[in-house]
């Protein structure tokens, strides 16, 4: 097998030049990336709209470390796109300039259905304000399934399925199934928790048919962040979510983990990261990681409004290590720090392994290692991780050519044993126990060997989605989570959600309206009118 990333293309350092668009007109527009007291800007300016500048990260040291761990990858065809030529990548049109995408699928987002049981302020599909169903049905999903596992040169091996609220789609354990069927190792719903938290039934059926994760709303502590975001109360719904799952686990021997994901607003509950992180390690045993997303701005915003609520992935850091006093800033790697891993094991396995050499700059993370007692300890503490990054990559490029490439596991081995720093790892510890369970992360054995380490294990990231503020034409190119859509074309998450925001062109073309969705599901339109589900026509409100 080939090495599935290449060098970095992109401009690195600041200050440096970059593409980005206008928030008014969608044009595209030369920006300016650079430094001002510790911080990163970029600004931009529309001959039309005016000058913009917004913060872009607020740990400059921190942003021109990510660099550091920087890669392309080698492409993303997708031979179900009618509109591509054969041999050609896939690509977006941004203001007419075609961009192309270099990262290949980590993770895919199949949007079920526009309807949704909630209607909140911050919310990318903003289902019940539309005016029309989208609904791909049984048989479409099952197409855009296919096409994420014709994806060359590496098969999505991923997909999430998401909305509105997924869990409303009336065929859900069939979709569940349907993934599993064409072997999806990782199979999740990103959902509000309403559905699974009433109702025990349905979260074991979809158990049973495969799902592996519930990536799950949770944005605080308290009822009164819901209220404000949210719009109702939430907290009891998010316990029996986690409720649920431990029951659905002592009653099974196994449940789908939890992913707990918080849109993060400055001044609505940045000042919860620490609490929700315990909240998390409290409930270990369904709960395998905490992922923030700093909000992103879409619609019709101010600029102070985006100032008085931005915040920035090193915001997100910074306040975990002042909050929980676990890490430092030292403790926090971009995601394609792991494409070296990905990458070793693509060529020691002899078959593409799903990669990551996403944008340096488009989230951070860490691992946290947690004993019995709850004592909490970074996994980059104890290990040289820039110094394993560094030789893992060097003994790939020479595996690539070797006759023996499984022999090159012994100077993996040499090289963990020679980054680890003994004398901080936690007591109790063994160094062997640690190696074997970093080793199998890279080989087909990881579950196995993760299940008898003793220790918890918790992935804390945070994943800074764009918006028209704050858009680089860099990070879309490199993007490496995707939506497919009913015609099969693959879109790059911020292309979809923000900028061009192409969710709307999509839902527009596969939906029907309102009132015809209604007369043709008469009894659940009455039922899912009745919780508050089904938008208001937008005809119904020109009307009044």
């Amino acid at each position: 097998m080939c090495a599935t990333v290449k060098p970095y293309s992109a401009a690195t350092g600041l200050p440096k030049k970059t593409k980005s668009i206008c928030p008014e007109c969608g044009k595209i527009l030369e920006a300016t990336i650079f430094e001002k007291d510790g911080k990163v800007f970029m600004e931009k300016e529309c001959p039309e709209h005016g000058k913009f500048c917004d913060v872009y990260w607020s740990d400059a040291a921190k942003y021109l470390e990510a660099e550091k761990y920087a890669k392309d990858g080698t492409g993303l065809k997708n031979s179900m796109d009618e509109n591509l030529k054969d041999g050609e990548n896939v690509n977006v049109v941004i203001d007419g300039e075609k961009v192309e995408m270099l990262s290949p699928t980590a993770l895919a987002n199949i949007d079920l259905t526009n309807r949704c049981n909630m209607n909140c302020p911050i919310c990318f599909a903003n289902a019940n304000d539309a005016g029309y169903v989208y609904e791909p049905d049984f048989d479409t999903v099952c197409k855009m399934l296919d096409a994420l596992r014709g994806e060359q040169p590496i098969k999505c091996t991923a997909v999430q399925f998401s909305g509105g609220e997924p869990t409303v789609y009336p065929r859900l354990v069939d979709v569940i199934k349907a993934a599993k069927e064409r072997k999806f190792a990782q199979v999740q719903i990103a959902t509000n928790g309403i559905v699974f938290a009433s109702h025990y039934d349905k979260l074991k059926e979809c158990a049973q048919a495969g799902l592996n994760t519930v990536y799950l709303q949770f944005d605080g502590m308290d009822d009164d962040i819901y209220m404000r975001s949210r719009g109702r109360k939430m907290m009891d719904v998010k316990k029996g979510v986690i409720a649920n799952l431990k029951k659905l686990k002592q009653e099974t021997g196994h449940c789908p983990s939890v992913v707990l994901v918080v849109t993060t607003v400055r001044g609505l509950n940045d000042n919860q990261i620490g609490d929700i992180l315990r909240f998390a390690i409290q409930n270990r045993d369904v709960v395998r990681g905490v992922n923030f997303q700093p909000v992103a701005f879409t619609g019709r915003v101010t600029h102070e409004e985006v100032s008085e609520g931005r915040i920035t992935l090193t915001d997100v850091a910074k306040a975990v290590n002042e909050q929980t006093g676990w890490t430092g800033m030292q403790d926090w790697f971009p995601v394609p720090v792991v494409s070296g891993i990905s990458n070793y094991a693509s060529i020691i396995l002899g078959t593409n392994k799903i990669t990551f050499p996403t944008h340096p700059h488009c989230g951070l993370a860490t691992y946290l290692f947690i004993d019995e007692n709850e004592n909490v300890f970074p996994m980059p503490e104890f290990i040289k991780v820039e110094q394993f990054v560094k030789g893992l990559d060097e003994i790939a490029m020479k595996a690539e050519h070797a006759t023996f490439k499984k022999l090159t596991a012994l100077k993996v081995r040499k090289l963990l044993m020679n980054c680890l720093i003994e004398e901080k790892m936690p007591g109790g510890m063994t160094k062997n126990d640690l190696i074997e369970t970093l080793i199998s992360i890279m080989s087909k054995k990881s579950k196995s060997t993760l299940a008898k380490f003793s220790w918890g294990m918790m992935y804390v990231g945070a994943m800074h989605f764009q918006d028209s503020f704050n858009y680089d034409i860099e990070r879309v190119r490199r993007c490496s989570i995707h939506y497919v859509t009913p015609d099969c074309k693959i879109i790059p998450f911020c292309a979809y959600n923000s900028g061009i925001e192409m969710r709307v062109e999509t839902e527009k073309k596969f939906s029907v309206p309102l009132a015809e969705w209604k007369e043709k599901h008469k009894e659940e339109a009455k039922q899912l009118e009745a919780a508050l589900i089904v938008p208001k026509d937008a005809d119904e409100e020109n009307k009044e």
